[in-house]
């Protein structure tokens, strides 16, 4: 898997470039939108000066070029500000709500890749039957419900009427408290498990099971749909017909050759998918109250908090360009054409 300097260099520079731009619309945009933020800074019964000398404290008094210039000196020391509503630094904010945010994506790939691959293999196995058709549809329908009102229904549905799972938070205080929980990496299922704490443990893992589903339908549907079509075109190529004149055992020819020359395109396309399922856990993070970078980013806004609105933007465009970059880097490993 030859992965050359030149390909590593031209990203970067791509990344810097897409930060900058990410970074200049958001400040732009925040700046132009109508509101008051120094009431937020200045607190609910500030006076007129307090408010005034917010102003000035934020270079709010400031032309919006000038406001830019002193916000990017700031940022390229490695300050992203001050959150004006929780009066933290943001990258820090930011930094403890990403892991929230990570620990409910990669639930929610590894739902979407364990079901829907074998799906996909098996509706391939069974194409032009009704297996196949209903497979189909249930991807077309599953990828065409919107995030947001499949997150309400699976609340409804499981989280109040049944009552089989938790329908909101990350875990409950409760047992936090009660089994002195505390983090270390941010990922709750991975702290408890290194602290041996297994009570937070099930109940970190019965919250997230519900949200995990949610986000995971449109990956989901669309490996699926991915791996079905991409294994009966492997089915027809002659190296694989080859394999089965021999007498080799259908599982073996499946999962040994043709799989392999499926899933490169299948991954490509789910790593391609993460833009789309970073927007989604925005909208599942608001519906079941998780404390992701989604949940934080909407408080934010609604609390017109320029400087978390920016670097909840700023953060999510470095991941996506990250992610964009490994998923190339396991297609060229996986894939011995595809050269970078």
């Amino acid at each position: 898997m030859p992965v050359s300097k030149e390909y590593l260099v031209k990203r970067l520079i791509l990344l810097i470039l897409v930060v900058l731009g990410v970074l200049f619309i958001t400040f732009i945009i925040t700046r132009i939108v109508p509101a008051r933020p120094e009431l937020l800074w200045a607190g609910p019964h500030a006076t007129i000066e307090q408010i005034d000398k917010a102003r000035k404290q934020l270079h709010l008094d400031k032309p919006i070029y000038i406001q830019f210039i002193l916000y990017l000196q700031d940022f390229f020391q490695g300050n992203w500000g001050v959150s004006w509503r929780t009066r933290s630094p943001v990258l820090v904010d930011v930094m403890s709500s990403l892991t929230a945010t990570l620990e409910l994506i990669i639930i929610a790939f590894a739902f979407a890749l364990i079901i829907g691959v074998p799906l996909g293999v098996f509706a391939a196995i069974k194409k032009y039957t009704w297996i196949d058709d209903l497979v189909k549809i249930i991807t077309v329908v599953g990828a065409s419900i919107p995030v947001f009102w499949l997150a309400l229904i699976i609340q409804l549905v499981f989280g109040t009427w049944l009552g089989m799972l938790p329908s909101a938070k990350r875990v409950d205080e409760w047992v936090v408290i009660v089994t002195g929980f505390r983090q270390i990496t941010g990922f709750y299922l991975i702290d408890s498990l290194i602290q041996g704490n297994y009570m937070v443990f099930i109940d970190s893992l019965k919250h997230i099971i519900l949200p995990a589903m949610v986000l995971a339908s449109y990956p989901f549907c669309l490996s699926a749909r991915m791996t079905r079509a991409m294994m009966m075109e492997v089915l027809t190529e002659q190296h694989v017909r080859s394999l089965t004149a021999w007498g080799l055992p259908q599982r073996i020819i499946l999962f040994k050759y043709s799989l392999k020359n499926t899933l490169a395109p299948v991954i490509a396309s789910i790593g391609l998918s993460f833009g789309y399922t970073i927007i989604g856990a925005f909208m599942v993070e608001l519906v079941f109250v998780w404390p992701g970078i989604g949940f934080y980013a909407a408080m934010a806004l609604l609390s017109f908090d320029y400087p978390a609105v920016i670097g909840c933007v700023l953060i999510v465009a470095i991941f996506y360009c990250v992610i964009n970059t490994l998923v190339d880097v396991i297609h060229s490993a996986l894939d011995p054409r595809v050269k970078l």
